[in-house]
């Protein structure tokens, strides 16, 4: 078999070594050198049987020398199984040219060499280069196919054997895990220490069926190791990397490498055991403390553990409180559990030699931890110190100062010039002043204060402050001057711009005002101050607010009585103040009518609505009752002969609407009558 396997390769060898066009150039590529009596001149430089090219004595090297070194040089390059036949290549200096593979010379061609040869150096290295590629390229193609149908053969077979034994351990290893089972509470038992119960028979059982498991993945995976480890030894490219898989393989399994081995192994697996007993006992504990406490917690629920309070406001009640605790509590066995499996995964890795670093790298993880954590906060204690001082002393300067501006709202303390009713808003810009400073002083005392990554985030923070907060500012500022200011009063009717209404509430930021109609509105400080602004109330607390309206009435009615009538119209009205007493403007004489203005105090400027409707209903009854009409005298060019405009009742019985007005028809019969009698006279 293997005999016909060899005649096959040669047979493709040589079909390949026939096709190859590399092999015909060099065969039919002559070389050119100058001849001494019909000799080339120099030594020639033979690789596998053939000429490649002739060269010439160099400095103290004679030719044959450096013949031979070429060759030897080039049959080198021939065995590296990861030589590159396009990376041999030129290296053009001023004296000489190097012809290099990678980093190692094979060959200098100098200037006096290539005028010998009838050719300039660079032309002479090129071909030279060439020669030297196609040498090397044909008994490389030929090597790697005859490695390549070897390499395959041995894979197939080693494939197969694979295949075989993974099939035996997928037979073998199911009928272990049947046999573990079967012995499950009769050939394993539980192991106890006198009465303890350490490990039972069920957590023993599934401890060896796992442990089969992790033998048959362990098997597995090292048929894989070693198959892949004997694939790649198949390949001349792979077969460093085989030799370092087998090398990390088998290094463990020699004579005085496996006693230690194996001892190490014994200790581990027994350390293990312990390790996992004792994992055992601590979460069993964990699960029978962890029930009562949490009945512990029930029970206090609504007796120790009382709902917070401030005040008679409910902050948090019983149930959440205690709910709160039973999370914590749940929180808390989850973490303990899991630095049980930790430090019991770290351990069971540290009882063998090969997973020691691992174990220590682990818990170097968690220790490093704490003791980053208790550094900081070692480091950062004096810092805490300071800022508990600020804050202390901070507190009770605000303290101070709200004693002080509740003296002054109170009358206790008095300034010239400074009104009660700016204790509190001057209470809370100093407060905010205070607050400020006691932030600039504990600032530099806050953990990571100092870094670049702080520092530059507080600063983008106060970019976005002061870009988005421009509107907000210039309200914040009008609130402060609108305060000292006094313009109006929470409860005064006041109209800025177009809203009528009394005020609600004035904060640094907005005033609301709620109109008569019931509808709040909102105006932000700034426009407030920029507008118009109208107080009813101001003047209505101390001298009363003048309320007025007009009627215009004609000249056939006596002013006196309009008078009269207005202003006893205005003392029946309710709000309408009777000291100072109403009074009547007459502000226009007209063409046909005069337009009289009635006056009169109050001193509810917030009832303005219902007291101008209160009051233009009495005008109505008081001029009604006298007979007096409310009408523009125009009205009359339309009138004449129809009824007068004042209701039923206010008329008598024995009214009757006038007759049409003809006089300038009976003037016109008076005439002619006088004329008549004249003429009869006459006559």
């Amino acid at each position: 078999m293997t005999q016909i396997v060899q005649q096959v390769i040669l047979v493709l060898s040589s079909l390949i070594a026939l096709t190859n066009p590399i092999a015909h150039a060099q065969a039919t590529t002559p070389s050119s050198s100058p001849t001494v009596s019909g000799r080339p001149a120099g030594e020639p430089v033979v690789y596998s049987g053939q000429t490649l090219f002739y060269i010439m004595d160099l400095g103290p090297f004679q030719a044959k020398e450096r013949a031979r070194a070429i060759s030897d040089r080039l049959a080198k390059l021939a065995k590296d199984p990861h030589l590159k036949i396009d990376k041999i290549t030129l290296v053009d200096q001023e004296a000489a040219t190097y012809i290099v593979s990678a980093e190692d010379v094979i060959l200098v061609l100098t200037e006096a060499e290539a005028r010998a040869m009838g050719r300039t150096r660079q032309e002479l290295a090129q071909d030279y280069v060439q020669r030297i590629r196609q040498a090397l390229a044909m008994p490389q193609a030929e090597q790697d196919v005859r490695s390549m149908l070897f390499s395959v053969l041995w894979t197939l077979l080693a494939t197969g054997l694979l295949v075989l034994v993974w099939l035996g351990l997928r037979r073998l290893f199911p009928r272990l895990y049947t046999k573990l089972e079967s012995w499950r509470g009769t050939r394993i038992r539980s192991l106890r220490v006198q009465q303890v119960e350490v490990l039972s028979g069920d957590v023993m059982t599934n401890a060896l069926i796992w442990s089969a498991k992790g033998v048959h993945i362990a098997a597995l995976a090292l048929l894989l190791y070693f198959y892949l480890s004997v694939v790649f030894s198949f390949f001349p490219r792979t077969k460093g990397l085989a030799i370092t898989l087998l090398t990390y393989l088998l290094t463990p399994f020699q004579p005085g490498v496996f006693r230690e081995a194996l001892l190490a192994i014994l200790y581990g697996i027994l350390f293990t055991v312990l390790a996992t007993a004792l994992l055992v006992i601590g979460i069993r504990m964990i699960q029978r403390v962890y029930p009562r406490i949490t009945a512990k917690l029930e029970a206090w629920r609504g007796t120790r553990i009382r709902s917070l309070k401030i005040q008679r406001v409910e902050v948090l009640s019983a149930d959440r409180i205690t709910e709160g605790l039973l999370a914590v509590v749940r929180a808390i066995r989850v973490v303990v559990i899991a630095l049980f499996v930790y430090f019991y995964a770290s351990s069971i890795l540290g009882f063998f030699p090969w997973t020691r670093g691992l174990s220590a790298e682990l818990f170097g993880y968690i220790l490093s931890s704490f003791v980053a954590v208790g550094k900081a906060f070692a480091t950062y204690i004096p810092n805490v110190i300071s800022i508990v001082v600020i804050i202390f002393v901070t507190r009770y300067i605000i303290k101070l100062i709200h004693l002080i501006f509740g003296g002054i709202e109170r009358g206790a303390i008095t300034f010239a010039g400074f009104r009660p009713e700016w204790a509190q808003p001057t209470y809370k810009i100093v407060r905010f002043l205070v607050l400020v400073f006691a932030a600039i002083a504990i600032f530099p005392y806050i953990p990571g204060s100092q870094s670049e990554g702080f520092r530059g985030i507080s600063v983008f923070l106060g970019v976005l402050l002061s870009l988005g907060s421009a509107g907000a500012i210039s309200n914040i500022i009008a609130g402060v001057v609108l305060t000292y200011m006094r313009p109006f009063r929470s409860g005064d009717r006041v109209k800025i711009a177009d809203t009528i209404g009394d005020v609600t509430e004035k904060t640094l930021l907005v005033t609301r005002v709620r109109t008569i109609k019931n509808v709040e509105i909102t105006i932000p400080n700034a426009m407030v101050l920029g507008s118009h602004i109208i107080n009813f109330s101001t003047s209505a607390r101390d001298r009363g607010l003048i309320l007025h309206t007009s009627v215009t009435i004609g000249y056939d009615a006596p002013w006196r009585k309009v008078h009269e009538l207005l202003i006893a119209a205005a003392r029946t009205t309710q709000h309408i103040l009777q000291k100072p007493e109403p009074f009547v403007l007459q502000t226009s004489l007209n063409d046909f009518y005069v337009t009289y203005e009635l006056n009169a105090y109050t001193d509810q400027p917030n009832l303005m609505a219902t007291i101008y409707a209160e009051l233009h209903q009495n005008i109505q009854d008081k001029f009604n009752e006298a007979g007096v009409e409310i009408m523009s005298p125009h009205y009359t060019q339309i009138r004449d002969g129809n009824k007068v405009t004042i209701p039923d009742q206010y008329l008598p019985k024995s009214y009757q609407a006038p007759a049409f007005r003809l006089w300038p028809l009976g003037s016109a019969f008076s005439k002619s009558e006088d004329s008549a009698s004249g003429k009869d006279t006459k006559a």
